[in-house]
């Protein structure tokens, strides 16, 4: 099968844009290649890179988009959406793949019309509903949820990450359940693992570790785990939290910590490669997620494959995918997070138990099964 994946971001030559979603549709291109299919790439250049490139032996197009010439101004509105959308289809863009099969786009496009006319079967990628919270977001997101909604509901193959992620689009777009189908995301435990410890790392922190891995923004709720944590060292003082991410609210964060009296038990990692990211995940006691929204949470994962218990917000679908191999607090109250990191502090056997558990929920996920799924539902979808 030809299938081309239209990605706003892929990490490469460099990661850290979006991290999660990167991993996301760096392993389904992987594994789908591994499946025997001819994979190609179609993203931005917000990642770098050069016009044509190859990852992994997966051909690789960069299209311009307004965001990638104007930086930030260039998204309000979502401009950025509607410029790749129209690039997409210029002859020489669209030759690189005009032989495809099905296409498998992330990107929302008020154009996408132009695939029926091209008789190519487009299957949407949904992660979550974003919300508009404060003024700016208005900007944005009315602007995407008005192209995601006119995308799906025209073309009406929709794959999202979790059951949530799909009642989003079944009560804010008003789609047909038929339409949708949840496929979770992997995890490549090859790569995720406790054999991933460092005693370097325990050396340098030498305490308890509490570790969080993510976009430092708003709906992450990291200053809700700062406050908690606030809490935890008056009971528990020999423990280090370790923040590895980036994002506009990081300097905001760093003060904070210093306002709470913690910044010397507090480290900012900023962003981290892979296999550092690989190695203090599997050298943390717990890891710790406070974010009030997500279509999935692939870090929960990453975590429980590493063989360390989880904590997060009693709120699906994180707290669906943790099951026993953590235990989830009150959203947004620090006093409970707190809580419950003291409860797991104090509990050798009880941290055990759950890293124990998470290992066996993580081997649930893995790529080979979700890429079963995934090429399942595209031969179905070429059928109809």
């Amino acid at each position: 099968m030809k299938i081309t994946i239209i990605t706003p971001t892929f990490p490469y030559p460099k990661r850290g844009i979006f991290p999660g979603f990167e991993r996301y549709m760096e392993n389904l291109a992987i594994n789908l290649k591994k499946s025997g299919n001819d994979v190609k790439i179609v993203t931005t250049f917000w990642n770098g890179g050069r016009r044509h490139g190859e990852y992994k032996g997966i051909p690789l197009l960069r299209i311009l988009d307004s965001k990638t010439l104007l930086g930030k101004l260039g998204s309000v509105f979502c401009l950025n959406y509607i410029t790749f959308g129209l690039n997409l289809f210029r002859k020489r863009n669209f030759e690189f793949f005009k032989d495809s099969d099905v296409i498998i786009s992330a990107f929302a496009m008020i154009f996408s019309f132009q695939f029926d006319i091209k008789r190519m079967p487009l299957i949407s990628i949904f992660l979550h509903y974003d919300k508009i919270q404060k003024w700016e977001d208005i900007l944005t997101y009315s602007s995407l949820h008005f192209l995601q909604k006119n995308q799906y509901k025209k073309h009406k193959k929709i794959i999202t990450i979790s059951e949530t992620s799909k009642n989003d689009l079944i009560e804010h777009y008003k789609l047909d359940k038929n339409d949708i189908i949840s496929i979770p995301l992997g995890i490549d435990t090859q790569k995720f693992n406790p054999s991933n410890y460092s005693n370097a790392i325990k050396e340098r922190y030498r305490n308890k570790i509490l570790f969080y891995s993510g976009l430092m923004i708003s709906r992450k709720r990291i200053s809700i785990l700062l406050k908690a944590f606030q809490h935890v060292l008056e009971v528990y003082p020999n423990v280090h939290l370790l923040l590895a991410g980036d994002g506009p609210l990081l300097n905001f964060l760093k003060e904070l910590s210093i306002l709470y009296g913690i910044n010397e038990k507090v480290s900012f990692l900023g962003f981290i490669d892979e296999k550092n990211l690989q190695e203090f995940y599997a050298t943390s006691d717990i890891y710790v997620f406070p974010s009030e929204q997500e279509g999935f949470g692939q870090t929960i994962l990453e975590a429980m494959a590493s063989g360390i218990p989880v904590i997060c917000a009693d709120k699906p679908p994180m707290s669906t995918i943790v099951a026993n191999g953590g235990v989830t607090f009150k959203l947004n109250d620090p006093k409970d997070l707190a809580r419950q990191i003291l409860k797991l502090l104090k509990n050798e056997s009880l941290l055990e138990e759950m890293g124990n558990n998470g290992l066996k929920i993580a081997k649930r996920y893995s790529w080979a099964f979700i890429t079963d799924i995934y090429l399942r539902f595209l031969k179905q979808s070429l059928r109809s």
